[in-house]
């Protein structure tokens, strides 16, 4: 990424991709882009692909953890899938591996 203050979150084949940093200045590109699929997919997984996520902060799990919800409650999933390093060493130290789907 050239500007480490920019998240971009792009749809594809099988969902969302999200790349670059999510934190309180860029984390409300991630719930509106995972609101907006939720609304136009209302059926099957939500799909976030986080391979390019340099930097993730408690904001950005919020948003993971109301996604999360949301999709449950209409009986979907949200997958995290390739999770970059940074992610998923969040995901371990603060327990949520275990409560939210994350495939490699």
């Amino acid at each position: 990424m050239n500007d480490p203050d920019v998240l971009t979150v792009t749809v594809t084949a099988t969902g969302l991709a999200a790349a670059g940093e999510i934190d309180t200045s860029t984390v409300s590109v991630l719930t509106v882009a995972l609101e907006s699929h939720m609304l136009d997919s209302s059926e099957g997984d939500v799909v976030l692909n986080m391979a390019a996520v340099e930097f993730i902060d408690s904001s950005g799990l919020r948003v993971l953890i109301d996604a999360h919800r949301t999709t449950a409650q209409a009986g979907r999933l949200l997958v995290i899938s390739e999770p970059s390093i940074v992610v998923r060493r969040l995901l371990e130290v603060s327990g949520l591996h275990t409560h939210l789907h994350v495939v490699p």
